[in-house]
């Protein structure tokens, strides 16, 4: 015999036959739409119009995971690949052509004296040696210093504009392909400025500390605990100093070209963005970013290393150690092909986790959320959601 008994919290009306309703559906009351962004009726009801908007297609517009930010660095591929590494391989492709003629150029003279000792090895002179060793130091120097300043226009430039493509996916305002040029041209200057300002910050806080720390080494002109307790202390100080400002500064080229801010203001916006407890999580984020980032560079660009090496030994042996020069300029384009390949493949990847960044902060701490839900919204009424 049946008690009418149920387990507590649950009902005992046979689901979909609650007070009100009908078998199949008809006569629910609707739900309600406590933003008032409920659609027509023909259109997905209001929560679910709601989750289908925060799924926009780059990242969900609310705060971040650790995966969703990694997730959207990848996904970007998917979104606008063709695009995007258009620019990117244009625009990396020039620096890396001044940078291989630079390279190359300050090899000549370390060649041509090779090879005059392994012609002659007892006519070398020692004392010019030296001297000329002193005069390619400084001439590696100053060309390590020129092509440090081509790539870093280039990747300023290129970051730039595909975070500006990368923050247009995520809320549903994409930017079209006849827009990059000129949207890369706007951006180029301020980008290059703000990218020039960090590294200056960042190098300004390594070096000072460091060069600090070398004092009692130079003054006293020997090494004892004092000194090199000096020089690790100055060493240390110096690694966190440039590290706290790589945390502050990381989201100044998004802050630059979302907010319009200008050069100072975007570095001012950037130390705002990571004030506080902020800073550790917009730091843990980067650096797993980065590192990720550069060892799937080290991974491609080896790969052509590798063949460059090879191609160098063989060269070598089939011409009897006759064909120096040419065993090394076969190195050099080769290993400066997969240095460029390695670059413009992967800097949607770093420009769109930056981007995620930069967003998820602002959602966790700005309600930045609220504002990219009503944009995306907007984009779907007009249609221009995928």
């Amino acid at each position: 015999m049946s008690t009418g008994w149920t387990a507590p919290g649950t009902s005992s009306v046979p689901q979909g036959q609650e007070p009100g309703t009908h078998p199949d559906g008809a006569g629910a009351p609707p739900i309600p739409d406590p933003t008032g962004t409920q659609g027509p009726a023909d259109g997905p009801a209001g929560p679910l119009r709601r989750e289908l908007v925060q799924q926009a297609p780059l990242f969900p517009l609310r705060p971040l995971s650790v995966g969703e930010v990694l997730g959207a660095a990848v996904r970007i591929y998917r979104r606008r690949a063709k695009a995007m590494l258009l620019v990117s391989a244009a625009v990396h492709g020039i620096a890396y052509v001044l940078i291989t003629v630079l390279t190359g150029t300050s090899m000549v003279p370390l060649i041509g004296e090779t090879r005059t000792m392994l012609e002659d090895p007892q006519a070398s002179d020692p004392g010019a040696f030296s001297v000329m060793s002193l005069s390619e130091a400084l001439s590696t120097l100053g060309v390590s210093l020129v092509t440090g300043v081509v790539s870093m226009i280039a990747a300023a430039m290129v970051t730039a504009v595909l975070t500006r493509v990368a923050i247009g996916e995520a809320t549903g305002e994409p930017l079209a392909d006849s827009e990059l040029w000129p949207t890369l041209r706007r951006l180029a200057l301020p980008a290059v400025g703000v990218s020039a300002l960090v590294g200056l910050l960042i190098t300004v806080a390594a070096v000072v500390p460091a060069t600090l720390g070398l004092v009692p080494l130079l003054v006293w002109q020997e090494a004892n605990v004092i000194t090199i307790l000096a020089l690790v202390l100055g060493l240390v100080v110096a690694l966190v100093a440039a590290v706290w400002f790589y945390a502050r500064t990381l989201l100044a080229i998004p802050a630059l070209v979302v907010e319009g801010t200008g050069i100072l203001g975007a570095v001012r916006r950037s130390f705002a963005l990571t004030a506080g407890r902020r800073m550790w999580r917009v730091l843990g984020l980067g650096v797993l970013l980065t590192v990720l980032y550069y060892v799937a560079v080290q991974v491609l660009s080896g790969v052509f290393g590798v063949v460059g090496a090879v191609a160098y030994v063989a060269i070598l042996l089939l011409s009897n150690l006759e064909a120096i020069v040419l065993g090394v300029i076969v190195l050099t384009v080769l290993s400066m092909i997969g240095a460029y390949v390695a670059t413009f493949l992967l800097a949607p990847y770093l420009s769109a986790g930056t981007a995620a960044i930069y967003a998820d902060n602002r959602m966790r701490h700005e309600a930045w959320d609220i504002e990219l839900n009503r944009r995306a919204r907007d984009s779907w009424n007009a249609g221009q959601l995928p």
